[in-house]
This record gives structure tokens, sequence and C-alpha cells, in this order.
């Protein structure tokens, strides 16, 4: 049976839809298979109802290819209002009626930040998914539960194997404690000792929650894909499309807009990531061989699919970064919206690194905002900073570690059924996987220029333009200060012995 057939004329349940991966999954799910109906759970926030937000998701720029193609398809989404804190998930019982022909569950929902207190980590990463597989049991037809967790799940392991690993903790004694101890401080306080062997919350919680997974494998159709980080996408919807301005993405754009100017990391440390488009075609065919496996009754083990660059893409993050400077790549999408010369300077050296973010980050913010101050306007640039450094710091563990794996699951064995058909993996074969990261690099740019900074492309010469002046007086300056300086040190050190 073809991945197509697979999904034909199926009624499919997703939670965490508005997320990156979410988005990208409803995307080819609708472009590509001719499904029935998602059924999308959103939680109504901000003034806005499901529906509501159903419509703002529709409107989302990774729908532009859809948009164009088979605009119909959108039509296909339903809005379920709910929430994964809440008991059967909010569901309402007509909804939950209405949905009762839905055979295939993507559990997506989660809270992705690292830094998230573990009372809010533990209620959505765990407590979420627990009320998603108790949702699950009242599907008569659910073939196949996949739970999205993350490639960082087991950080204390230096190389990872598709296979379900123990949780050093209970779950169930986890979810308990949330409820016992009701003091956020003392709960806090108790978070270091707790997560023991994990560098944050978030890979704490997705590993309980792969616990609870595999708890449940008896009782239900249950498969568990662990992505690393999702980036850029290389074909689908279009090559280079950037999801958010989130996590990984946002800091790329914060070096296009010359606010990000030095990262601190391992030179040997490899970005270990999986683009958009291939990881959803890989949980796309995991989703088929999980409901295989299941076929013959529950297997011993629970199945569990990986998605990682790390025996295909051998690049360091610094080798990456450094061609794309070489090549000029800032240079020919230069963006609108920037402030000083893009380009960023990676070090491993903390001393050097603190040095740069306040010389080239925190002082020109605090400059442009105090001028934004006499202008009258909002100040903006140094909450921006100050948003990137905490980000990176909270990055730390996985800058100077690298984890290796034996790399996408079944990788030979997907591209090849999959080979000319909407769901191919043709990067896995391509015979210039350098030449393909670097190009790929570069229609990222064009992307996060038009779909995250919404960047008319006729502005695109003129910015090159002042990309240029900008290079031309920046340069100057620091001929300027080089000057100055040897002028200081001959006057204060070298003159009086000549």
């Amino acid at each position: 049976m073809s991945l197509a057939n697979f999904y034909e004329d199926s009624e499919i349940f997703v939670t965490g839809g508005s997320g990156v991966v979410g988005k990208a999954l409803i995307e080819k799910l609708l472009r590509s298979c001719n499904v029935r109906r998602i059924y999308v759970l959103l939680r109504p926030r901000r003034q806005l109802s499901a529906e509501q937000r159903l419509v703002k998701l529709r409107q989302a720029t990774i729908f532009h290819v859809l948009h164009q193609e088979k605009p119909d398809e959108l039509d296909k989404l339903v809005a379920v209002p709910g929430d994964v804190l809440l008991p059967g998930l909010g569901i309402d019982p007509a909804m939950a009626a209405q949905m009762s022909k839905v055979s295939l569950v993507y559990h997506c929902a989660a809270t992705v930040r690292f830094d998230e207190p573990l009372r809010v980590a533990l209620q959505l990463n765990v407590g979420g998914t627990f009320e998603a597989i108790k949702f699950a049991e009242t599907l008569a037809h659910l073939r196949v539960f996949v739970h999205v967790s993350t490639f960082y799940s087991n950080p204390y392991l230096k190389f990872v194997e598709p296979k379900y690993y123990s949780s050093p903790m209970d779950w169930r004694l986890c979810l308990r404690v949330i409820d016992e101890v009701p003091d956020d401080g003392m709960l806090n306080a108790l978070t270091r000792k707790l997560i023991v062997g994990f560098p944050n919350t978030y890979t704490f919680t997705k590993n309980l929650a792969e616990s609870l997974v595999n708890d449940y494998r008896c009782r239900l159709p249950l498969i568990i894909y662990r992505p690393s980080i999702v980036l850029f996408a290389v074909d689908d919807p279009s090559p280079g499309f950037s999801p958010s301005l989130m996590g990984a993405m946002g800091l790329f754009a914060l070096v296009g807009a010359g606010i990000l100017k030095t990262v601190y990391l391992g030179k040997e440390t490899r970005l270990d990531i999986t683009p958009q488009d291939v990881g959803i075609k890989c949980m796309l065919s995991y989703t088929k061989k999980g409901q295989e496996k299941y076929q013959k009754g529950p297997p011993k083990e629970i199945p569990v699919y990986m998605s990682s660059s790390c025996t295909h893409v051998p690049h360091t993050f610094t080798q990456i970064a450094e061609q794309m400077d070489t090549l000029g790549l800032w240079k020919k999408a230069a963006f609108e919206k920037s402030l000083m010369v893009p380009g960023c300077h990676y070090t491993d050296r903390r001393w050097v690194y603190q040095f740069l973010v306040f010389t080239k980050q925190i002082l020109p913010a605090l400059l442009i905002d105090l001028l934004l101050r006499l202008f009258g306007k909002r100040p903006q640039l140094m909450g921006v900073v100050r948003k990137a450094y905490q980000t990176l710091e909270v990055m730390q563990p996985f800058m100077f570690n690298n984890y290796d794996s034996p790399g996408v699951t079944e990788k030979d064995e997907i591209s090849k059924e999959n080979h000319g058909t909407d769901f191919h993996l043709n990067p896995f074969t391509d015979p210039d996987i350098n030449g393909l990261v670097i190009r790929v690099s570069g229609q990222m740019l064009y992307s996060i220029r038009a779909h995250l900074f919404k960047e008319d492309p006729c502005t695109l010469p003129r910015s090159q333009r002042i990309h240029t002046i900008k290079t031309i007086i920046y340069q100057g300056l620091r001929l300027i200060l080089l000057y100055k300086l040897v002028r200081w040190i001959w006057a204060s050190y070298l003159g009086q012995h000549f």
C-alpha cells in the first residue's frame, strides 16, 4: 500500500496544530493526501475562540502553496475547542461524538521552552500526553497514535538508538507531586534534584512522557517519533521555507538583521537538524509502519523512530556559518529590517563571548533605544538582545555536546518506498550534501525575508545597496579605531624609545 493510499479518506486528530510541527503536518496531509477531515485541538485564548484561531491558522504562511494549488483543501480543517491541561482535553461530548471516526492521532502539543518552570512543563508535556492518550482510548477506529517527542529526550546518553529507554522517575509520581506541592517556590527549589541528569525541564518532561506512552503500548497502537532540531524545509512547501521566529530559526533571523553578533559554542559542535519537510515525510512513513507492527498484536517493545542528521550532515555549526559568510549569502538576501552589518562571531571562549555581547550587542541596543526614547517612541532593541542572550544561555548544554545515533530510522527503506512520490526523500541521496546544505541555507534567508519579515522582493536591490554602504562605513570605522590604537601605543610606550 502506498503512503497516499494509507491516508486516503482518513479522519485525523492533531494536537499542537498551531505549532511548527503541527502546521507542517497539516499542510502536507492536505496537499499530498486525500484525507477526509483533520480535527485540530485549539485552545481559546487572547479573546479569540477556537473557530477564530482556526481562521488565523488557515492564513499561516506555510499554506502559501496550498492556497494557490488546492485552496479548498483547507475547508477540511475542523476546530476542536479544548485544552491539553483539561480532563478529556476539554472536548465537548457533542464534538467528541463527531470525532468518532478518527483513526489517526498526532500528539504534537508541548511546551518547547527549555527554561519552563517544572510545574508548567509537567502539566503540558506529561499531563497533556496523558489526557491525549485517554481521549484516544475512546476512539473505536484508532489505527495509530503518534507521540512527537525529541531526539534529546535522553540527553545523558552520548549514543541514542531508536528504542525506548526507561525513565529515571515514575511519571505518575511526578504528576502527583505537582498536585501535592501547591507552592511554586518549593517546587522550583526541588527542580534541580528532581531532574538530575537532565539539563532542563524540557528534556526531563519529554523523557517522562515517553515512559507514559510506553506504559500504554499494550492498550493502544502507540509509536514514538523523535526529531532533532526542526529547521527550514528543503523542498516543501517551498525551498528553504522557514516556519517560525521561535528557537534556532529566530537566531538566524537576528544574525541577518545585524542584531545577534556573537554565539558561544564549541567549534566541533554539529548542528543536528531535521529539515521540516523531511521530518514530516518520515513521520508519515513511520505512522504506516507503526500500524503494520501492531497488526499482529502489541509488540514487545514500543516502536520508536528517530530523525537525526549526524550520519549524513557532518558539518559543524561553525563551518556552515563561515561558508554562509564566505559566499556572501547575508548580502544576497539582505534584509530591509536590519540594524548593523549581518554576520556573527562564533567563539568557545567565555570571556570573548561576554566582551562581544557587551560591545557589539548591548551598547548598540542601549544607544538605539535611547534615540527611540528621545523621539518619543517605545524602546525595543534591548528587549530583543536580552531575549536572544537568554535563549542561547538555556541552549548551552547542546552548544558544546555532540549526540550520535544511527541517524534516520530505516532511512534507506522509506527512501526506496517513497521514491518518485510526493513523499520522496531525495535529500538523503544527494551526491553533494555540502552544496545542498549551503544552497538551502541561502534559500532559508530569502524565506525569512519574505515569510517571516514580510519584506517585498522588490526592495531587495535597495537592501543590498544599503548593506554595501554599511559594510564600507563599518570597515572605515575599524580602520580609524585601529589607527587611533596604534597612535596611542606609539605615544605611550614606543615613541620614547625611538
